[in-house]
């Protein structure tokens, strides 16, 4: 799936001068874009157990924030339940669309000039008039896709960590929200909103549909303590702090010398790149729900298994291979040409390939940056016996499967 160009829009000058730092209207962005799902189609998503989806009704007072009402209902839901609701202020919103319809992760390849590493989801919601979830603010970027339908969106003043939240709401609700801007979208438009900007999303009819993408924002907090973890997988025993230099100095003090040696060896193990970039690119694959990948991973050393790309025909270029939508895959490449070397990781794990020619790295950065392209892509790892099972194992395992349809990668 190549990445694919927004209208009215130059990359360059949203990564330079909007991009975590302040909103942007797009307008007519996806002029012509054809809604990817029906309501009908949300709705069934929300009766899934695994899938994760609320329902939330809102209850304005006007000229009053503190004083309104959002009613939040966690789903799964029945189908009685959704058939029962009325025809005005609710949202029904549904994580992670992407991974259960390929045709709404297409939406991603629009946002391609953001490493894909940093998307999270696309969450969908359905809303009838004057159905929101309130004034607000996220700690990450997203873009509000219109689907169908219309909605008007305000944008309020920037927040922070202490910025004062409703207290007994189910949601993090501003006490306060000061109008800066407003938008009406319609189908096809777009609204960037980075960080920490308050927005506050209202629709406007009984047929209103939005696409957030939503990006990834890891904490510090967070990383150091994901790469604490697979330190302690990683490090020899025999690595320890050391003080061979130490001076004397009172029984009770921790004296400068020990503060500067223990920095000096968090740097160090920091300064390790290859090291770093082996955890980062396991944490990044990570699934965003885990427990969707299969536990039962392929066994590509076990000679008795039975594999599916046994029946592909690797010589057909009309024949599609797809990756699964709910599966992460990233490389990260040093050097280039014969020279260069490359880590290949997916859903959690890394990969293993022993000096991989420069056809398969090629072949690698196709499967990362793509989620549909020709069967010929995959000939390198037919080259040997080790990386044919490697490629196995991905089949088996439902990260890539082929699809026999008519449609040509473009």
């Amino acid at each position: 799936m190549p990445t694919k160009l927004l209208k009215n829009f130059d990359q360059e000058t949203f990564l330079r001068d909007y991009w975590q730092k302040k909103p942007l209207l797009i307008k007519g962005g996806l002029a012509g874009w054809q809604n990817p799902i029906t309501a009908d189609e949300l709705a069934g998503l929300a009766l899934e157990d695994h899938v994760e989806s609320r329902l939330i009704h809102a209850r304005p007072i006007a000229n009053s924030i503190t004083e309104s009402q959002w009613i939040l209902e966690q789903g799964p839901f029945s189908e009685q339940r959704l058939s029962t609701l009325d025809d005005k202020n609710w949202t029904l919103l549904v994580q992670a669309v992407d991974h259960y319809a390929p045709e709404v992760a297409e939406l991603l390849s629009y946002f391609g000039f953001i490493p894909s590493w940093q998307i999270d989801d696309v969450m969908v919601s359905y809303a009838t008039k004057g159905g929101g979830v309130g004034p607000h603010f996220d700690r990450y970027d997203v873009f509000l896709v219109q689907g169908q339908g219309q909605r008007e969106w305000q944008i309020g003043q920037n927040c922070n960590q202490d910025t004062p939240l409703q207290a007994g709401q189910p949601l993090s609700l501003l006490t306060e929200f000061n109008r800066v801007d407003s938008y009406q979208l319609s189908a096809g438009d777009i609204l960037y909103v980075p960080p920490y900007a308050s927005h506050w999303g209202t629709s406007l009819d009984n047929d209103c549909m939005t696409y957030s993408v939503g990006f990834r924002s890891p904490s510090k907090a967070e990383l150091l303590d994901d790469y604490a973890g697979y330190m302690q997988l990683n490090c020899s025993e025999d690595e320890r702090f050391r003080d061979a230099d130490m001076t004397a100095s009172g029984a009770g003090a921790i004296d400068a010398q020990t503060i500067d040696n223990l920095a000096a060896m968090l740097v160090e193990q920091l300064s390790d790149k290859k090291q770093l970039a082996q955890w980062f690119g396991r944490w990044a694959s990570q699934s965003k729900y885990a427990e969707a990948i299969s536990e039962e991973a392929f066994d590509i050393n076990d000679d008795e298994e039975e594999l599916l790309i046994d029946e592909i025909d690797f010589s057909d270029s009309a024949l599609n291979i797809h990756r699964d939508t709910a599966s992460r895959f990233y490389y990260v490449e040093t050097g280039a040409g014969d020279a260069g070397s490359l880590q290949f990781f997916v859903n959690g794990r890394e990969v293993a390939l022993v000096e991989p020619s420069l056809a398969l790295r090629n072949s690698i950065k196709v499967i990362c940056n793509e989620l549909v392209f020709s069967v010929e892509a995959l000939l390198p790892w037919l080259e040997n016996e080790d990386t044919r099972r490697v490629l196995a194992g991905m089949f088996e395992n439902g990260e890539l499967y082929a699809e026999d349809d008519e449609s040509l990668v473009e």
